[in-house]
């Protein structure tokens, strides 16, 4: 019997949009009424209504009043909600008794709407928090300086995160299971589960590991229909519990990783540098051409982006000669300086190369060294390594690199072990199985919408449907969230 009651009082959300449209409605007609005579509501017509919507609010107060049984939300704005609706409940069982006298019937209405009002803003205040009417809210509050890194972790970058995708239901006005996150204090009390994280531990963290639930599953959270948690939330989340969950340090405290770096000030709303000019990169590039040796051409019809190849020029392309494309770093998508005689040392030249996607370093005198240079390349997406010096030492420099996917590593000093581990960590395999889930469900709709016909005729089975891809072979050896990039022997 109590899940009876239980299921009843969930309907109250459902049950309570009925009597807030026929009394808001009935308001407009009988306004309309003095304004437009034909629209008057006639006597039968009118009782009609009354009686529904008495019904309705009847309906919505009992089902209200089981679901406040629940004991998540805030006794004050509870006791009010509930008085309100069923001082709302009986005002629209006056209105019906006093529906024959206009003045009598005027007033109570026009008192029925206000009381309508007021008890669905506390309602709301309930459901969605205090201050659901004001979006901007947690905007505001990460007007931080020009400079991200000197932002406060907590205030500007995680509470915000809070505000946006979990305070309404873990607030000071509702507190499911007894969790806060409007304060670093209420955070670190936890729930009826325990703590919410636990410092230095993000993948002990229960707050991580609900929300890396698929979006089906019991305890994921935010729950389905709420506003989720993106990519890079979570992300920022999961360094901030990394790097200890503390509560008044800034970004620059913390020594956050590049990718981190521009996740923090794209979130505080910096604005990311402009692409550089087509024109100006193409008449430097042409330049340094004919000053190096080397092919510099554009990659695209209309976009500034660059490829470099320095290959052909072998021992006469140095370090010196790499500081030289400094003009034009910002448009260079790829470089090749393999066979070059570059070396550690130069490589520092690469990190003004905040858009380079492809990297050949190929028989050059790389070392592991060399590949501590390599940390600021965020948007690396593929570096060849092969006849070079490098080791599973070097591997830990590229931790950093969170779009590198395909590694050529033949005739290097590296393990095979060491590298499938490394890749462990490069492939979000939480966020594979989303979109595999993603895609099965797609696939679902699809079979379902897919018309057959039979004219008697003995039927084979119908083809089928494209499912999910079958499953990526698991990386040995971790626990991971990511997995292995590709290793090549060649170009």
């Amino acid at each position: 019997m109590d899940q009876l009651w239980i299921f009843l009082g969930r309907l109250h959300p459902i049950a309570v949009h009925l009597p807030i449209g026929i009394f808001l409605l009935l308001a407009l007609v009988e306004l309309a009424d003095r304004v437009a005579p034909p629209a008057r509501l006639g006597p039968g017509l009118r009782t009609l209504v009354l009686s529904v919507g008495l019904g309705a609010a009847l309906t919505a107060a009992l089902c209200g009043w089981l679901l406040a049984a629940d004991g998540s939300y805030d006794v004050t704005l509870l006791d009010r909600h509930r008085w309100l609706g069923l001082s709302f409940s009986l005002l629209t069982a006056l209105l019906f008794a006093v529906r024959r006298w206009p003045r009598l019937y005027a007033s109570t209405l026009f008192a029925t709407i206000i009381l309508l009002g007021a008890a669905g803003h506390i309602g709301g205040a309930l459901t969605h928090g205090e201050n659901y009417l004001r979006p901007t809210v947690a905007t505001s509050r990460r007007s931080v300086s020009p400079d991200p890194m000197q932002a406060l972790v907590f205030e500007h970058v995680v509470q915000p995160i809070f505000e946006q995708r979990c305070i309404a239901c873990h607030g000071p006005t509702k507190s499911n299971g007894d969790l806060r996150l409007d304060s670093h204090t209420q955070l670190a009390k936890g729930g009826k589960t325990g703590p919410a994280i636990k410092a230095g531990e993000a993948d002990a963290s229960l707050l991580v590991r609900r929300a890396h639930l698929p979006l089906d599953a019991k305890g994921h959270m935010p729950p389905r229909g709420k506003p989720q948690l993106t990519d890079d939330e979570v992300a920022l989340l999961v360094w901030w519990i990394e790097a200890g969950a503390p509560a008044g340090k800034r970004v620059a405290e913390l020594s956050p990783p590049p990718a981190i770096a521009e996740l923090v000030a794209s979130y505080l709303g910096v604005p990311r540098p402009p692409p550089p000019d087509r024109a100006a990169m193409l008449a430097t590039a042409e330049r340094l051409e004919r000053k190096l040796g080397i092919l510099i051409r554009p990659l695209t019809a209309e976009g500034p982006w660059l490829a470099a190849n320095a290959r052909l020029q072998f021992a006469q392309f140095g370090d010196a000669e790499l500081a030289e494309l400094a003009p034009i770093s910002a448009a260079l998508h790829w470089l090749d300086l393999g066979e070059t005689a570059v070396t550690d040392a130069g490589l520092a030249a690469l990190g003004a190369m905040k858009n380079l996607r492809r990297l050949q370093l190929d028989r050059t005198a790389l070392t592991d060294a060399g590949l501590t240079r390599l940390s600021g390349l965020t948007q690396l997406e593929l570096l060849n390594l092969h006849t070079t010096q490098v080791t599973d030492i070097g591997l830990m420099a590229l931790g950093g690199l969170p779009r590198l996917r395909t590694l050529y590593l033949w005739n290097t000093r590296m393990t095979p072990e060491a590298v499938a581990k490394f890749g462990a960590q490069q492939t979000n395999r939480r966020a594979i199985a989303r979109w595999e889930a993603e895609i099965s469900a797609l696939g679902a709709r699809i079979r379902s919408e897919q018309f057959s016909a039979n004219f008697g005729e003995a039927l084979a089975s119908p083809p089928a449907m494209p499912g999910p891809p079958p499953p990526t072979k698991p990386v040995p050896a971790s626990n991971s969230s990511k997995a292995a990039p590709k290793v090549r022997p060649d170009l």
